[in-house]
């Protein structure tokens, strides 16, 4: 399937930089379960990996089992006139279909799981529709509740399902403009990471990537993801040079002295597999000491609850 891309109307045909890249892959959510199953064994959180594998082969069931619910005409008139995301987190009327995202996903999970996850799954099925968009809401608003904690990567995998599955159904006019470069231009949720794409038009360009929808965009390399500033932009890493001409390691926090907020940079051009999800959970040893820097991180991972600590 070809990926729609929005073109900045560059007359250089030499190479067309894609602004906006909406979600086209229907194989989204099974490439990343199989990156999960990759990335677990031998990891200190190889049993949380491994059932994140589990979410994303129901995401990938999910996704594909409806079709997109219609988008009302206004909301794309106000995208196209005033740059508004069409698909706002937190202003878009979520179709039921969202819930039935969810079950499927519990259901696959449910098969074969561990005691305590399947008590979490237990709990889940006896919510009722209020409960259930209750968490929602606190979930793409960014306040869950430790009491949440458990439920954040189920309720948080169902609407990335029903959200991509939206952003995926809109077209290029649809998202033609987006007067705040630091969100999504479909939704408006702040990015999960960043990523240094390689081959075709977005070879070697960083694009943020929406922890909702998948829609990427482009913004300029060494400015901060938050603020836009470019002053104390540095990058912090795990890792030493991993080889003796200097390469650097495929994910990197990029802090900013001047909001002292953080994001991942993940670059496919040292590991093509790298996937800002799954490699953002599984480095979650790098947010701690990014944390103990006395820096913020400034966008969420919906399959992960960070805690009140």
């Amino acid at each position: 399937m070809a990926t729609p891309i929005i073109t900045d109307g560059s007359t250089d045909r030499a190479r067309e930089v894609p602004p906006v890249v909406l979600p086209a892959n229907p194989r989204l959510f099974e490439e990343r379960a199989a990156r999960f199953a990759q990335l677990a064994p031998g990891h200190p959180m190889g049993v949380y990996l491994g059932l994140m594998a589990q979410i994303c082969r129901g995401q990938h069931a999910a996704f594909g089992a409806r079709p997109a619910a219609p988008l009302p005409a206004a909301a794309i008139e106000q995208s196209r006139n005033f740059g508004m995301p069409p698909l706002s987190a937190q202003g878009h009327a979520r179709a039921p279909a969202w819930r039935d995202d969810l079950r499927d996903i519990v259901a696959a999970v449910r098969a074969g799981a561990a005691p305590a996850v399947a008590a979490t799954l237990d709990r889940l099925r006896a919510l009722d529709d209020v409960s259930l968009e209750a968490v929602a809401d606190r979930v793409l608003s960014g306040t869950t509740l430790d009491d949440d904690a458990a439920l954040v990567p189920f309720v948080g995998a169902a609407l990335q399902v029903y959200f991509t599955r939206q952003a995926a159904a809109l077209t290029a006019a649809d998202v033609s403009r987006c007067d705040v470069p630091t969100i999504c231009p479909v939704c408006g949720m702040r990015p999960v990471a960043s990523l240094i794409r390689i081959g075709g038009a977005q070879a070697n360009l960083r694009y943020l990537v929406c922890a909702l929808c998948h829609t990427e965009w482009n913004m300029a390399r060494v400015k901060c993801s938050s603020c836009e500033g470019d002053k104390g932009v540095h990058y912090l890493s795990l890792a030493q040079d991993d080889a003796a001409d200097g390469t650097q390691a495929a994910v990197k926090a990029e802090a900013c002295d001047e909001c002292k907020t953080y994001l991942k940079l993940f670059n496919q051009d040292k590991d093509a597999l790298v996937d800002p999800y799954a490699d953002d959970l599984a480095t979650l040893a790098l947010d701690l000491l990014v944390d103990e820097q006395g820096f913020v991180r400034s966008g969420p991972n919906l399959l992960f609850h960070p805690g009140s600590g």
